[in-house]
């Protein structure tokens, strides 16, 4: 008797839209969640501090990752580094005045790490613009970007140069800065 009870059609329809509602439910849950992802947070320029850019410069240290959705390596620090970016040619995307400027003004790294861990965009990206390979180990790496919010350690480049000849990189979408951060005083 009990088993009729849960084989009549108004109790298996409802059992079917529970059933629907519950994964409508979960993919509405999905859609609100995946955007604060932490792989949303480790690569978004929202997760790393925009309002001042860094320079470093080192020499790769790792073989990292050279792939998707973005590509990383360790860099060590060289010792001494100038006090603000050298002169060094910036892509021709970000050369307007109010990116080119602040490229320029980037004030060396003083955090307490030998070693950054970086990200750059995925190859297609990098390749487009001028590295259409991994960096080696030993490979001269110069770069100025934003370090991490939450991991001071990471570093996020919106260019770099690499190699002895200090090839140019460009590492944003178009050609601007994602955020023109004050320029230092």
């Amino acid at each position: 008797m009990k088993s009729m009870i849960f084989n009549t059609p108004s109790v298996i329809r409802g059992l079917r839209q529970l059933t629907t509602s519950g994964i409508a439910g979960l993919i509405a849950l999905g859609a609100v969640l995946g955007p604060v992802s932490p792989a949303a947070a480790h690569h978004g320029w929202p997760g790393f501090e925009t309002d001042r850019l860094i320079y470093i410069s080192g020499t790769v240290s790792s073989d990292g990752v050279w792939g998707n959705p973005h590509s990383q390596f360790d860099v060590t620090l060289d010792s001494s580094m100038p006090a603000d970016t050298p002169d060094l040619r910036i892509p021709d995307e970000l050369q307007d005045p109010e990116d080119s400027s602040r490229v320029n003004a980037a004030r060396s790294y003083k955090g307490p790490h030998k070693e950054l861990e970086i990200i750059i965009a995925p190859p297609a990206w990098s390749g487009r613009w001028g590295l259409g390979r991994a960096l080696k180990i030993g490979e001269r790496f110069r770069a100025v970007g934003y370090i991490n919010r939450t991991n001071d350690g990471l570093f996020r480049p919106v260019v770099f140069w690499y190699g002895d000849d200090n090839v140019p990189v460009n590492q944003v979408l178009g050609n601007t800065l994602p955020v023109r951060a004050p320029l230092p005083k």
